[in-house]
């Protein structure tokens, strides 16, 4: 009952292509794909999904470009003691701000990097990571019946799979989200 409620009020937000619970073996097949993006020339750290799968239930979201924009970044390159280099961008306020930022400049039309003063003699590169943070989906939260509603992007690896598995083309215009909650009332049929 509970999962028809959340799959009725996904079904309304424009732009799904296609909605799937995930399964044990999905999130575990996950979980081995994103472990070993770790052994990367830069490691990719799926901080989301790890957040995600603490959650009572995973829902795998496939999206064309009619879904909405993310409130926040979903990819962010960061350095070993945490300082952030670069993150994607989705608006065309956020792009025209960092084309006039000297210090930003663009790895792609939606990836922005901050230059690093590396004149400073006391410049040492450090490590880097691109971190895949959880990410609010407010679109859940009008429902009583659920809490602590997140979601995130898997890895390409990841997308993949997903795409294999649940039919859905390996189109880059399509992209797939894990959204995740936990059930206010446990015991709440599911």
């Amino acid at each position: 009952m509970a999962l028809e409620k959340v799959n009725k009020a996904l079904e309304e937000i424009g732009g799904i292509l296609k909605i799937e619970k995930l399964s044990n073996e999905d999130i575990t097949a996950m979980i081995d794909i994103e472990s070993n993006r770790d052994n990367d020339i830069i490691p990719v750290i799926n901080e989301g999904l790890k957040e995600c799968f603490r959650k009572d239930h995973s829902i795998v979201l496939f999206k064309n470009s009619h879904f909405r924009i993310p409130s926040s970044p979903t990819l962010f390159l960061v350095t070993e003691d945490g300082k952030i280099l670069g993150h994607d961008i989705f608006s065309k306020e956020e792009k025209e701000k960092y084309e006039n930022d000297e210090k930003a400049y663009f790895l792609s039309d939606d990836f922005v990097l901050f230059k690093e003063d590396i004149g400073n003699k006391d410049f040492k590169p450090k490590k880097q990571y691109f971190i895949l943070p959880p990410v609010e989906f407010p679109e859940l939260n009008h429902l009583d019946i659920v809490s602590e509603v997140i979601s995130s992007s898997p890895s390409t690896e990841s997308d993949i799979y997903l795409k294999r598995k649940y039919g859905i083309p390996e189109d880059p215009k399509i992209a797939t989200i894990i959204v995740s909650f936990s059930l206010k009332d446990k015991t709440e049929n599911q």
